[in-house]
């Protein structure tokens, strides 16, 4: 069989099944999840060409228009491309989260570019890093109520270089002695993550970015930006989208994604407007100031917690979410295997070289002010210049205790009822992966 006419037999076989099945979710785009197939079918003049993806690793398309016959089927081509990261979870979604009522459980599909896929050996370390960062994510949405709000990591795509052109070069604002560096302007790469994936299946779609995020100025980079996101956009067409950057594997942009998640569910920064009429209507207060995870700067002291405003503000987005929203429609996620806080064994050093590469001789200074803050002192050459990184979840703030969640305490006051992770301070069995 030819290559023109299996792609024609695929072709219809998809129409046909994409019809009967009632998948059309918009006007020419058809999905099928169970295959990872996203194809687009348009008519031209009573015939019909198909453009997408049939699997992992095969794509479809239309022949260069000099190969089209002037009459029949329009000829197509299959393409074989490079395998994705792993898509099917390794953990079943079970009846439970399907029929529960009580909790909002949404469909998370995180992609990475290929800067972040490099850094992992293996696919498997690659789903297991962000499957841990989800499930500390999960933590912190554990202050949510009416109803509870947990994410359900289900698909893991790398990008494939699809964000080349949204990145732009200056001097290194961090390091100004060094060369230039290469930043993500934070404006062009979000526009761009909606054109590719604002009208995906998934309930919300994270790109993540191991570039700086930066607002290009006349080519001068301001880096204050270190996530974006559409307000109100989880499963909303055109808007189901955020980005933030990370550093693999330092596991420190937990905070960063679950606040942009917060404002995709409806969430201001406290002190705003919209906070404030909440705060006055539930007699509580909500200001910038207390340093929550919804506060305009991040890191602050209270960082690894929701305030009372931005828990009714997504109570009151969620709620209002129509009924397909609602539902789980994928069969598997990603859950994390490992049930050790990740920066139980983290050195502090190593730590500060990672997240600021430009400095090979930077070194964690053991300032005492500092750790039981759960900061991290990073200074190059031992004294200067110095940044304060926030600490990971599991880091030792001395006298047994540990950093969880932006506070320096023991840890079973944090964890609650079926939560297994092992301590540094203590041992034990069990699994993180929300059942």
């Amino acid at each position: 069989m030819s290559a023109c006419l299996m792609t024609l037999c695929a072709y219809y076989l998809l129409y046909y099944r994409y019809q009967m099945n009632g998948k059309e979710l918009e006007a020419n785009m058809y999905h099928d999840r169970s295959r990872m197939a996203s194809v687009n079918i348009e008519e031209e003049n009573g015939r019909y060409k198909v453009k997408g993806i049939l699997s992992d690793n095969l794509r479809i398309e239309p022949l260069d228009i000099n190969a089209r016959s002037a009459a029949g089927p329009i000829p197509h081509k299959i393409i074989k491309i490079e395998q994705r990261a792993r898509h099917i979870g390794n953990s079943t979604v079970d009846s439970k989260i399907k029929k529960n009522t009580n909790n909002f459980y949404a469909e998370l599909k995180i992609v990475v570019d290929d800067y972040h896929r490099n850094v992992f050996k293996t696919t498997d370390d690659l789903v297991q890093y962000f499957a841990l960062c989800i499930t500390l994510v999960n933590i912190r949405f554990e202050d949510t109520s009416n109803p509870l709000v947990q994410f359900l990591l289900t698909t893991l795509e790398v990008a494939e270089n699809k964000f080349e052109n949204q990145s732009f070069w200056a001097w290194d604002v961090d390091c100004p002695f060094r060369n230039h560096k290469l930043y993500m302007d934070p404006v062009k790469m979000i526009e761009k993550a909606v054109e590719l994936y604002g009208n995906n299946t998934e309930d919300i779609t994270v790109v993540v970015t191991t570039l700086d995020l930066a607002d290009n100025f006349d080519g001068t980079a301001y880096n204050h930006v270190m996530g974006q996101a559409k307000f109100e956009g989880l499963c909303s067409a055109e808007k189901r989208v955020a980005i933030v950057e990370d550093v693999p594997p330092t596991y420190s942009f937990i905070q960063i994604i679950a606040h942009e998640l917060a404002h995709t569910l409806g969430a201001t920064h406290d002190g705003d407007n919209s906070s404030k009429k909440i705060a006055e209507e539930n007699k509580t207060q909500c200001y910038g100031e207390s340093g929550c995870l919804m506060a305009p700067s991040a890191h602050g002291k209270n960082s690894g917690y929701f305030s009372n405003c931005s828990i009714e503000q997504i109570s009151r987005f969620v709620r209002k979410l129509n009924s397909s929203c609602r539902e789980v429609k994928l069969e598997r996620y990603h859950s994390a295997k490992r049930t050790k806080l990740p920066g139980a064994n983290m050195n502090l050093t190593e730590y500060c070289k990672t997240k600021h590469t430009n400095y090979p001789r930077i070194s964690a200074i053991q300032e005492k002010q500092y750790m039981p803050l759960c900061k991290v002192l990073c200074c190059a050459d031992g004294e200067w210049p110095c940044f304060d990184e926030p600490a990971v979840d599991g880091m030792s703030c001395g006298n047994g205790k540990i950093c969880f969640r932006n506070k320096c305490d023991h840890h079973e006051k944090h964890l609650k009822n079926g939560q297994s992770f092992i301590m540094p301070s203590s041992g034990g069995n069990g699994n993180t992966g929300k059942q």
